[in-house]
């Protein structure tokens, strides 16, 4: 009989654990008749508040509606430059565009594939407003050489952590050590909706007051029809907020277990000629989003897995400066080698809080047997 198929992502299991808690949840919002910003979105956001432990989480429609809100609160906006990294997803990118500012592009550091601080230094100019780090995989960026370069130049910070849930830098969550942070609870993200949905992060009092008016179309506190900002309805509605509410005690448990299956991996995949994800300091962890190696003769490797039903993915293959909607722009991708590098190497395996020890080492047995094919060609 055929092992059965691995995937790079298990909802399903989850899913069917909590389905009876999660139907009672949403029938609850359902029957509050209160759909948006209700009291399941008000206690979410205290809880979720708490648990990063910051004086503020503003929720939102998505991951990438929360980085134009906290850019806007930032103050970002035309004329403005933003310094990010090119080795993520488009909202990154695109949610600066959209404030009207321009995002410029420092390479990444060839380990931890977070932006690289010394490029970044190189890249600010006398417009250069904001620095958005991307803590990429789960990894934390270096916050602390970014915050560094920030206040030495008045410049904000902008988390992205649509894909760092729980992961920490010097002992603090990512989220709550910039200016602001922007998390994504779309369905696959370690903390994750039935739906698209987000949240700003920020201990700014001024900028969260910014964030709750630009999420209501600008609308000032207590005032139905008054506008004091030109915002957009980025609301997070109340049946995303009731599941969340009952997903977020568990978050801490899941996190512990895709640390541990990242373990395994790295036992099971001593001596196979792959790079690992890189260890953090002291201080650090990561909540691995995913389990990303670097391997050469990648896209081979991965047709080799898949052909075995084992689920692997590419994150990124292509950088953004490469994609057709900013050709216009005509970026070298010669001033990115490290990107470069990445977008041939990378190869993320199956991660998710079930993954089992039996599961781990059958994708590794997997990766070992084609390196040693290879070897005999």
């Amino acid at each position: 009989m055929a092992d059965d198929p691995i995937p790079l992502l298990d909802l399903r299991t989850q899913y069917q654990t909590l389905k009876p808690r999660l139907h009672q949840a949403v029938l609850e919002a359902l029957d509050s008749n209160q759909w948006l910003l209700g009291p399941q979105t008000q206690q979410f956001e205290t809880e979720f508040a708490d648990l990063i432990g910051v004086k503020h989480c503003i929720s939102c429609s998505s991951g990438a509606a929360a980085l134009q809100i906290a850019l806007l609160a930032a103050g970002i906006g035309p004329g403005d430059e933003v310094i990010t990294t090119p080795f993520t997803f488009l909202a990154t990118s695109s949610s600066i565009s959209l404030t009207g500012a321009k995002f410029v592009f420092a390479d990444i550091d060839p380990r931890t594939y977070t932006l690289d601080v010394h490029d970044a230094e190189r890249k600010i100019t006398k417009h250069t407003k904001a620095i958005l780090p991307v803590h990429l995989y789960g990894y934390p960026a270096n916050m602390e050489a970014i915050m560094h370069l920030a206040n030495e130049h008045g410049l904000k910070v902008i988390e992205d952590c649509a894909q760092a849930h729980l992961a920490q830098a010097d002992g603090v969550y990512v989220g709550g050590i910039g200016t602001a942070g922007a998390f994504s609870f779309y369905p696959s993200k370690n903390l994750g909706a039935c739906g698209d949905a987000g949240c700003v992060t920020t201990n700014d009092d001024e900028l969260a007051a910014k964030a709750r008016s630009l999420r209501h179309c600008g609308r000032a506190p207590d005032k139905a029809y008054e506008y004091i900002l030109e915002g957009s309805t980025w609301r997070m509605d109340e049946i995303q907020a009731a599941i969340l509410r009952v997903k977020l005690p568990l978050l801490e448990e899941w996190t512990d277990a895709r640390r541990k299956a990242a373990a395994w991996y790295e036992e099971e995949l001593a001596g196979v000629p792959v790079t690992l994800p890189p260890t953090p300091p002291p201080g650090w962890s990561q909540s691995f989003y995913v389990y990303t190696i670097r391997a050469e003769k990648r896209d081979e490797l991965m047709a080799f897995l898949r052909k075995r039903s084992i689920g692997c993915a590419v994150y990124y293959p292509q950088a953004l400066y490469s994609q057709p909607v900013y050709a216009p722009l005509k970026i070298n991708a010669q001033h990115y080698p490290n990107t470069q590098q990445a977008c041939r190497e990378v190869l993320s395996l199956p991660m998710f809080p079930e993954i089992t020890p039996e599961q781990v080492q059958r994708v590794c047995s997997a990766i070992r047997e084609f390196y040693e094919e290879q070897a005999t060609v």
